[in-house]
């Protein structure tokens, strides 16, 4: 149902049928109409017919495709009146909605017991101590480490009219692109690659080479990013000696 979810609402969701979801319901019903479809060929090739012969299940089908549809009307409303931005907040908080929808829908269809739910969702105690200690390691690299770098660097900013220059929500996108690269570098060690370090500095280079030819700016950026990978690639390194109990590039 996810993917039946995922198909309806992506790639079989075109540009111009979103936007006429502001100009009538026509737009509304196709959509509607595409979802229920996907769900019913999904339902029969990974779940099986015997769902299909069930007049329970079509009555659960068109309620959430009604609720599916009265989701997207409301967003698009309030989007509209401009009481909502069109951002990826609202986007979120759409697609939990739905999420939470197919969810009461799988629910409804299948009505596992509270025994079933648990042998589904939990997990061991190994496994738990893992997540924590990702978690741990992740956030500490990841957030903590940002805010290390921009204290050690702070006195590497005088003098870089570069930075006086970048408006709030650029600057920021340097902390986002930040946070991305130590999650990713991370990640890299983790699995064992560390040739994916080398795509992640080459294309942060390309992206700041305009400002590179100032001398202190490009100081301040390497001094920076070797740092971000210093910490990113240490932190891999400790989170693949808890999980693997050795460390290996290979």
């Amino acid at each position: 149902m996810v993917l039946a979810h995922l198909l309806g609402d992506f790639p079989l969701q075109t540009s111009k049928m979103a936007q006429r979801k502001g100009q009538g319901y026509g737009a509304y019903f196709a959509h509607g109409a595409i979802h229920f479809l996907v769900l019913i060929l999904c339902i029969a090739a990974f779940v099986g017919l015997q769902l299909l012969a069930s007049a329970w299940f079509w009555i659960l089908a068109a309620l959430y495709i009604a609720v599916h549809l009265g989701i997207d009307r409301a967003k698009q409303g309030l989007v509209r009146s401009a009481k909502l931005a069109d951002s990826a907040s609202v986007f979120l908080a759409d697609q939990v909605l739905h999420v939470c929808t197919l969810i009461l829908l799988a629910w409804l269809l299948t009505r596992p017991g509270w025994s079933s739910l648990r042998s589904q969702f939990g997990w061991s105690p190994a496994t738990g101590e893992r997540v924590l200690e990702a978690a741990i390691v992740y956030v500490a690299v990841v957030f903590a480490g940002g805010y290390l770098i921009r204290y050690l660097t702070r006195r590497l900013t005088n003098g870089i009219e570069t930075l006086e220059d970048i408006p709030e929500q650029v600057e920021n996108a340097g902390m986002y692109i930040g946070w991305l690269e130590r999650f990713l570098v991370v990640t890299a060690i983790l699995v064992q690659s560390p040739s994916m370090v080398g795509l992640i500095l080459a294309g942060k280079s390309i992206a700041r080479f305009p400002e590179l030819k100032e001398q202190r700016f490009a100081e301040y950026f390497l001094i920076g990013t070797l740092l971000s990978i210093a910490m990113a690639v240490l932190g891999g390194l400790v989170l693949a000696k808890l999980w693997y109990g050795t460390i290996s590039l290979n």
